[in-house]
């Protein structure tokens, strides 16, 4: 094997590797596709998160009310005998 043979081996990789990674090769494309998907999925997830954290915050409000709620009963009720005891 010479050195001619060596250098059109080298040449021929060279132009199948350049012809493989070109704009319209398939490993572009299929480059191209992988990183769609991974944005999409990546959307997807965050979309889901801030569903939860919608979800527990709401929660989390409903719950405050109902304290806060039971709070305000428990004033008014020991309020109320206090206004009660002046009028006698």
């Amino acid at each position: 094997m010479g050195l001619r043979d060596k250098v059109g081996r080298a040449s021929d990789y060279l132009r199948k590797l350049r012809l493989s990674l070109g704009p319209d090769s398939y490993y572009q494309y299929r480059r191209k596709r992988t990183q769609e998907d991974d944005v999409r999925d990546r959307g997807d997830g965050r979309a889901e998160r801030e569903r939860e954290l919608a979800e527990g915050d709401a929660a989390r409000e409903r719950e405050y009310e109902e304290r806060y709620r039971g709070e305000r009963e428990r004033d008014s009720a020991a309020a109320r005998p206090e206004e009660a005891e002046p009028d006698r």
